[in-house]
């Protein structure tokens, strides 16, 4: 009964701040979060973006797999996040004030002075983003109904209806404001679930445990080059640019972001090797579940649960936003706002009919990942202030086809990301007069 108490409790304080966030919102506030945003709103947004269901699952079932392998994609994502903090963000922003845009497909459109490149664009956005959507969805009610709360579909309703609520209400700017809290929430959640499992005086065993498995030469390559790049093809980073108050809040909150980051980093690192010792014989995708259920106090798992939850939120409505947000036409601001809401729901339906048929976390994770790359080079391309529009969308349609030639060579695995870059690359080749 106490799990149910946490969790509506919980719902009920995220749709509370939306709704009062929706009394004195403007359309700008809705839209992009009123071009206002300091810089810890960028910083704890970012964060929160990037550490989702996928993230704890994924990470922790490295980290058992590999051990400290798992920080090859950290090394490229310490990399990208500093590049596009310092070098792509304010030439974003910058752009962005010039053309009052709202998606990512508003920049190359601007750029090149090309529609198509925003359609482009923007189509590739809602499958990238979907996927995230997907994951958080399918990852969240798989451990809610691991625990006996709800089966796996009523998970899956409350999960979307509470995202759905009040994405409505507030828009992007609700997005960064319960990001704040889910941000705290997560780091919080992994805090409590070390401490309750292992001593401090057992850490230093638990880090210098050795895993049966390397990580292949192909998956490195692959896991450095999505940490580098993913973040130059993903709308809710460009969305942040255009909502910070001014350049130096930007580059704050997006260069602090990857310390929270390489710190749950290392927090389900210890996750994964301290779980190793106690069984070396789990399917990595069950690893993070496996710790929740059985290396924790039972008196701590219905907050932990209740905080797994709030941290799988944190994701979600991040790319619910992004894709309704790309899916809607050009028009005035209350007219978007109206057909954001419009959209929303759409995709959150879509997304629970997508989410009840596939159910595999890890295998959409990798796919998820590497399409996140598609764009990377084409967006490159253009904050470079490159206009050619042929070459920006052949490196987009490039980086599909590497994606699709990468999963048929070599199915749902990190080096599909070699192919993605290849095929982005080629792309550029390609030049319209």
């Amino acid at each position: 009964m106490q799990i149910y108490l946490y969790l509506a409790s919980y719902v009920l304080l995220i749709i509370g701040i939306s709704i009062y966030l929706a009394k004195s919102s403007t359309a700008e506030d809705f839209l992009i979060g009123g071009r206002n945003r300091s810089g810890w709103t960028i910083l704890f947004s970012k964060f929160a973006g990037a550490i989702g269901v996928s993230t704890l699952i994924t990470y922790t079932g490295y980290a058992y797999k590999f051990g400290w392998g798992l920080f090859a994609m950290s090394i490229g994502s310490v990399i990208g996040y500093l590049l596009f903090a310092f070098w792509a963000a304010p030439k974003i922003k910058n752009l962005s004030i010039q053309g009052t845009f709202y998606t990512q497909g508003d920049l190359p459109a601007f750029v090149t002075g090309n529609k198509h490149t925003s359609l482009v664009t923007n189509i590739i956005t809602v499958i990238v983003q979907f996927f995230w959507i997907l994951l958080s969805l399918a990852g969240g009610a798989k451990v809610i109904e691991f625990f006996g709360l709800f089966s796996y579909d009523t998970s899956l309703i409350i999960t979307a209806t509470v995202v759905l609520i009040y994405v409505m209400f507030s828009g992007f700017k609700a997005v960064m404001i319960t990001d704040i809290i889910q941000a705290l929430i997560i780091i919080c959640f992994l805090g409590l679930l070390i401490f309750n499992m292992l001593e401090l005086k057992e850490l230093q065993t638990v880090l210098t445990t050795k895993t049966n498995e390397n990580v292949e030469l192909g998956s490195i390559i692959g896991l450095v080059l999505y940490g580098g790049l993913s973040v130059f093809g993903l709308a809710d980073r460009y969305q942040l640019c255009y909502a910070a108050k001014d350049i130096r809040s930007l580059k704050k909150g997006l260069s602090l972001a990857i310390i929270p980051v390489l710190l749950v980093a290392f927090l389900l690192l210890i996750v994964g090797l301290y779980v190793y010792q106690q069984n070396s014989g789990l399917d990595p995708d069950t690893v993070f579940i496996f710790a929740m259920q059985n290396l924790v106090a039972s008196t701590w798992i219905p907050l932990l649960v209740v905080l797994f939850f709030a941290g799988l939120m944190s994701t979600a409505d991040t790319s619910v936003f992004a894709v309704s947000s790309h899916l809607i036409p050009p028009s005035s601001e209350k007219e978007k706002v109206k057909s954001i809401r419009y959209a929303t729901i759409i995709t959150v339906i879509v997304a629970f009919i997508s989410a009840h048929f596939w159910k595999s976390i890890v295998d959409i994770t990798i796919v998820g990942a590497a399409l996140r790359m598609t764009l990377s080079i084409a967006m490159i391309y253009v904050i470079r202030s490159k206009k050619n529009s042929g070459r920006f969308i052949a490196s987009a349609l490039g980086g599909v086809v590497g994606l699709l030639i990468g999963l048929i060579a070599f199915g749902p695995k990190p080096t599909i990301a070699i192919t993605v870059l290849l095929g982005s690359l080629l792309g550029l080749i390609y030049r319209s007069k």
